[in-house]
């Protein structure tokens, strides 16, 4: 349903539902009764109370249910935003209403709902009804001399009519400019690895970048007007060398959409389980055992929620974030990227419990990366009211790092370790972890941690009053962010200026 917050929406009191797009949407009553409510005062913040007494009339019940009722309806219209949260003040509705039925008859309103239904199988039961006998398939037809096969009966997501595979270029913009030529190569890999079988052709290279000379487009399914492709695969990689996240879209000629995320240290890690990720969606089979599958998050609401996240819109990731755990809540990853979400914008009460369920989750399965991840979170988390307890966790944060081999974060645990014993003033036992993280980062040839070492050693000089060597430290760190361009921390280079030209005019 990716429509843009023009399109109105239409109540449907008889039956309790709403047509938004072509589509009727069905919500439990007393969220049909939230939306309604929060419908009728359009771009308005409306308090939990004034939506509890609105839905909820004469009864008692928790926030939760208000909680519950909002990720309800952002889900039914996920990707489209239709509410904005306002922290401690409550929420705004932000799409149009319309008091005209946007389904005209019963049978349009059976179509728009089935929209993603195969033709052939609409086909199929229509010449079943009419002549009771012979069922009927769906021919496709591609342009390579091939005669057309028809369809046979087969698991869920086995191919059931020719498929034409077009996998784009991964979209690498948001990479460091070492690796930002690597998207060519990732699409290459990825081609490589898929089966090209009698019922399924998976566009070459030259193929794709063929028919991407042929138009400009505003989204990869443009490309479905200027080639004979039945899906068409778009991706998008971000990230640091330990840390990488790709992102990917499945669009189908009939309009619908199936989103995935993938979590790496490397990118070919992420690679690898992207095509995993694409064989199993698409066809229902892998080569291998899929070892990607605890970070495969397939859920609609990560995707848009790590798109935000990777546009630096940190604050409006939050509600996709937190539906998503609503949807999976024994999912640890998930638990992960929102208590981080909420640790950047400080914001540690919130992160805590998330953790913590994380943690717990995390129990029941096998060891890996993450416990040492959550375990820095946490460490992270009490650094601002608990500073023996945040040495504990990230003591152990990097011994589980080690464990698994996380470099990254074995380093961000020795780094945060450092800046605790800066706060304690202990600056001899400092300084050699401060040393090694550093090392770890520059091994890792990891940019934006190399910057965040020297801004941690910013730190080290400067509780000690030595202007001087912070300076050259913050020079060497603002020398790193413009020959790598690392928008992400631009604005922290100018703090850091700030706080050091304050600092130089009050001795003066």
């Amino acid at each position: 349903m990716a429509k843009d917050n023009a399109t109105p929406v239409y109540f449907d009191d008889a039956t309790g539902t709403l047509v938004f797009a072509n589509e009727r949407i069905e919500l439990r009553p007393k969220t049909y009764a939230v939306a309604k409510f929060l419908a009728a005062h359009p771009q308005q913040v409306c308090s939990k109370e004034a939506i509890m007494n609105a839905a909820w009339e004469n009864s008692i019940v928790e926030d939760q249910a208000v909680f519950q009722s909002i990720n309800e309806i952002r889900r039914k219209f996920a990707p489209t935003a239709v509410i904005q949260t306002y922290p401690r003040r409550g929420y705004a509705w932000l799409i149009p209403t319309s008091s005209q039925h946007a389904i005209q008859s019963q049978s349009q309103t059976q179509a728009a709902i089935k929209r993603s239904t195969p033709q052939w199988l609409l086909l199929s039961v229509l010449v079943a009804v009419l002549m009771g006998s012979v069922a009927i398939g769906w021919f496709s037809f591609v342009g390579n001399g091939e005669k057309p096969s028809r369809l046979q009966e087969g698991p869920r997501f086995k191919a059931t009519e020719h498929q034409a595979l077009m996998v784009l270029p991964t979209d690498t913009a948001a990479l460091t400019n070492d690796d930002r030529g690597l998207g060519f190569g990732a699409m290459q890999t990825v081609i490589e690895r898929l089966p090209n079988e009698s019922n399924r052709t998976i566009f070459q290279a030259s193929d794709v970048l063929d028919i991407m000379d042929r138009k400009p487009v505003a989204e990869p399914a443009d490309y479905f007007a200027v080639s004979g492709a039945t899906q068409i695969i778009s991706s998008e990689l971000n990230g640091v060398p330990g840390e990488y996240s790709l992102l990917f879209t499945v669009w189908h000629r009939d309009g619908t959409q199936r989103h995935g995320v993938l979590h790496g240290g490397t990118i070919e890690q992420v690679i690898n389980d992207y095509t995993e990720a694409l064989m199993l969606q698409l066809f229902g089979e892998l080569t291998r055992p899929h070892r990607g599958a605890s970070s495969l998050l397939t859920s609609t609401l990560t995707h848009r929620a790590m798109t935000l996240l990777a546009q630096g819109e940190t604050q409006t990731a939050i509600p996709y974030l937190e539906s998503a755990v609503l949807e999976h809540p024994e999912e640890p990853m998930q638990r992960f990227f929102l208590a981080r979400t909420h640790l950047h914008l400080g914001q540690a009460e919130s992160a805590l419990p998330h953790i913590e369920a994380g943690l717990t989750a995390l129990d029941a399965l096998p060891p890996q990366p993450l416990r040492g991840r959550l375990l820095y979170l946490k460490g992270v988390a009490l650094m601002g009211n608990n500073l023996p307890a945040a040495s504990h966790f990230l003591g152990a944060a990097q011994e589980a790092a080690e464990a698994q081999q996380d470099w990254l974060y074995h380093a961000y645990a020795k780094a945060m370790q450092g800046q605790v014993l800066i706060q304690q003033q202990r600056f001899s036992d400092a300084e050699p972890l401060l040393a090694e993280s550093l090392r770890y980062q520059q091994l890792l040839n990891c940019p934006l941690g190399i910057a965040q070492g020297h801004l941690d050693y910013f730190d080290f000089y400067f509780a000690q009053g030595n202007t001087e060597k912070a300076q050259e430290q913050l020079q060497l760190a603002e020398q790193m962010v413009l020959e790598r361009n690392l928008v992400i921390v631009k604005q922290l280079i100018a703090d850091y200026k700030n706080k050091l030209s304050k600092s130089l005019r009050y001795k003066l």
